[in-house]
């Protein structure tokens, strides 16, 4: 399997990228969070598990009437949190869609920067809890990255220069099944589980889930889908939204890249042939996007998480060959935005 990702890997950092949006880049003075209407900030639009110089992992903050809330959490997406000028601690509600490395890693440090600033040594305090909502490995997640913590917090308590209570912050809500997962004045999201863990044996699926999600806000409604193969569960959830947020991908591309060493007539291995089975059945195309959303009625696309990150406009152009609608394909640190109600009718677009 070394050799296969070897080769994403080095296909990955081969692949030209395409111009970065005018707004896809860490500025010096970022332009404040969308204090009315739903903006989308994408934190970070590379899918791993290999790291990539020019990507973070995926991340994205969904903002409503200038409240955020984070929808996966992979390495790097504390950086970019500072890099858009969004302190970690106003973000008080955290999804994860399922607990692969790409999705999780970074948690830590976000869980980091949030516990810094409710201590002493921390400037400015943040009060109260922070939610996390996910699979059920979510509490292992959560529960670990704390035990991490402690221990370099625990010396500033022994030297008197920090908290002497350490106490956890973080609380963790189980999703367990498909419904409604959250509720407050300004959004309801309801999770259902899709076909990322298809292949997986039947004794792992009951505590290994995962999970779309739909955002219902004043706005309209934006569906995550997470890592997932072709589902009509996620396209019953995604019916009639205003935004489909998806995982893409090039199979013929990543394909080529992983078979290339087997010469004509030649054998695939069967970590070969296992992966690109993954690929075809738990994760989307770029046709199986457009037929998804063509299918759903959803108005507009918005893409991430690309394997592999090369330039966006292929994505694109292969999404709308099965979808008429328009598609967006935003970089680390785009910003699209969604309403306000009176603005409802230019549907999602660049944010100003």
């Amino acid at each position: 399997m070394s050799t296969v990702v070897g080769r994403i890997a080095l296909l990955a950092a081969a692949s030209a990228l395409g111009a970065l949006p005018a707004r896809a880049v860490a500025q010096s003075h970022p332009a404040p969070l969308v204090q009315r209407g739903d903006e989308i900030l994408l934190l970070g639009t590379k899918g791993g598990p290999d790291l990539n110089r020019d990507h973070s992992e995926p991340a994205t903050l969904l903002v409503v009437d200038g409240r955020p809330y984070l929808i996966d959490c992979g390495i790097g997406t504390m950086r970019r949190l500072l890099q858009a000028g969004v302190r970690s601690p106003t973000i008080r509600r955290i999804f994860l869609t399922h607990d692969h490395p790409d999705h999780t890693l970074g948690l830590v440090a976000v869980m980091a920067n949030d516990f810094n600033r409710t201590d002493p040594t921390g400037g400015p305090k943040a009060t109260g809890t922070f939610d996390v909502y996910g699979p059920p490995h979510a509490s292992d997640l959560v529960a670990a990255a704390w035990r991490f913590i402690r221990i370099p917090y625990g010396i500033f308590a022994a030297e008197h220069i920090g908290s002497g209570t350490l106490t956890n912050p973080f609380r963790v809500h189980v999703i367990d099944r498909d419904g409604l997962v959250y509720q407050d004045d300004r959004i309801r999201v309801t999770a259902v589980e899709n076909t990322h863990y298809r292949l997986m044996p039947a004794k792992d699926t009951a505590r290994m889930k995962s999970f779309s999600y739909r955002f219902q806000t004043p706005y309209g409604v934006i569906v995550f889908t997470g890592d997932t193969g072709p589902s009509e569960a996620v396209e019953r959830l995604a019916s009639g939204a205003e935004v489909l947020v998806s995982e893409v991908e090039d199979l013929d591309r990543i394909r080529r890249a992983v078979t290339s060493g087997h010469g004509a007539g030649g054998v695939e291995s069967p970590s070969t042939r296992a992966l690109l089975e993954h690929l075809r059945l738990e994760h989307l195309s770029m046709k199986a996007v457009g037929e998804l959303a063509s299918r759903a009625h959803v108005k507009a696309v918005l893409l991430h998480h690309y394997v592999p990150p090369e330039d966006t406009a292929t994505y694109v152009s292969g999404v709308k060959r099965f979808y008429a609608g328009p598609v967006f394909a935003g970089l680390d640190l785009a910003r699209y935005c969604l309403g306000p109600s009176g603005d409802a009718g230019r549907g999602l677009r660049p944010c100003r």
